[in-house]
């Protein structure tokens, strides 16, 4: 006995219509082509899912949420470092070279320009303005070579293998990173706050890091806004969720694409994104008055809840010629013109209170008691 034939679906009616059709078209050649398109069709309706499942959310490897701690302090800031000395370090005179490790995607400090074809930012002037010292005669650029470094204390390896000379990365100056590697004195003042989506009137989606419990907030793994996350409670005893992704960068796709909430790192970092994603903006409210850490910035409307004191980072015991040279040229007048106009520059909108003075020297490293240095009045 023949089994029924089943019933023949809208796919296999359209395709035997289109042949019915095609061989009643004058010319071969015509008829061939709507025959061929008629059996993909049929093919392409056989095999269609009647309800395809939406794709998974784009993701960097890398990316997880991590715990929060109970940790509620913030960032043990070093603004001291070894006493300056003019005299250049010999080992790089005779290498006649300074590599110094950056971060090509961070706009503001050290960013790769696809235009002029060489890095630019706020860190890569103050890099030259050493290369100069070291080098007078010769183009700055000419004895510098840039390195690409992963953000955080991922580029202290590469300084401990000898791969690059300095760290010149947006990196802060911390009691726990002193014991791995030696800092310049500082020469930038900046403190964590919050990157969020902006919402078409220009307001941000989330007024501040009091409003983000429970949400999920991003940063860099191995860095101290990291921890600074994961170690933050609202007023209201929520905390937010710690996101790590390799690269701050990532953060800012993921907080595009809706896959978190906040970005949250240095003020200067996240200034450079916003010029970035316009569809971005920083948030605008203040923490709340324990949490809030603003003696190095310019005035009231400051949302920083961490210090962050930014210094160049050097080998620990190879490093210390070289770290005496840099804080000898930071220490200079011609130096300080270069930081301004770097600042003007690069840093517009940056709320710190100018280039900062240098703490009292040390020559034992770790310093013993990181004292903060005064804090300017406002301008």
């Amino acid at each position: 006995m023949t089994a029924p034939r089943p019933a023949p679906t809208r796919a296999r009616r359209r395709a035997h219509h289109l042949v019915e059709a095609a061989a009643r078209l004058p010319h071969p050649r015509a008829a061939g082509r709507a025959a061929s398109l008629a059996l993909l069709a049929a093919l392409a309706g056989c095999a269609a899912p009647a309800s395809p499942a939406p794709a998974p959310p784009a993701r960097p490897p890398g990316v997880a949420t991590v715990p929060t701690t109970d940790a509620t302090g913030g960032v043990c800031p070093v603004r001291r470092s070894l006493p300056p000395d003019p005299t250049p370090p010999r080992r790089i005179l005779a290498r006649g070279e300074l590599v110094a490790g950056v971060d090509p995607s961070d706009a503001t400090m050290s960013h790769w320009d696809a235009r002029t074809q060489r890095f630019e930012g706020f860190n890569i002037e103050l890099m030259l303005a050493v290369a100069r010292a070291l080098w007078p005669a010769d183009d700055p650029r000419s004895r510098l070579t840039f390195k690409a470094v992963p953000p955080g204390q991922g580029a202290f390896t590469m300084l401990e293998n000898g791969e690059i000379d300095v760290v010149a990365t947006s990196l802060t100056a911390s009691c726990e990173r002193a014991r791995r590697v030696l800092f310049s004195n500082d020469y930038l003042d900046s403190g964590q706050t919050v990157l969020v989506r902006r919402h078409a009137d220009g307001t941000p989606e989330f007024a501040g890091m009091e409003q983000l419990g429970g949400r999920r907030v991003c940063a860099a793994a191995n860095t101290t806004s990291l921890a600074m996350i994961a170690g933050y409670r609202t007023a209201g005893g929520a905390r937010p969720v710690p996101v790590q992704a390799p690269h701050p960068v990532d953060c800012l796709v993921m907080l595009r694409q809706g896959q978190v909430d906040g970005v949250s790192t240095d003020d200067n970092i996240l200034l450079g994104f916003v010029r970035m994603a316009p569809d971005t903006t920083l948030v605008t409210e203040a923490p709340r008055p324990e949490r809030r850490s603003c003696d190095h910035h310019r005035d009231e409307n400051c949302t920083w809840f961490t210090d962050e004191p930014h210094a160049f980072a050097f080998h620990l015991t190879d490093g210390r010629e070289l770290v005496a040279f840099v804080n000898h040229v930071l220490a200079q007048p011609r130096t300080a013109s270069v930081w301004q106009r770097a600042h003007d520059r690069w840093l517009a909108g940056h709320r710190d209170r100018g280039m900062p003075s240098p703490g009292p020297a040390t020559t034992v490293w770790p310093p013993p008691d990181p004292a903060p240095a005064t804090a300017r009045p406002a301008d």
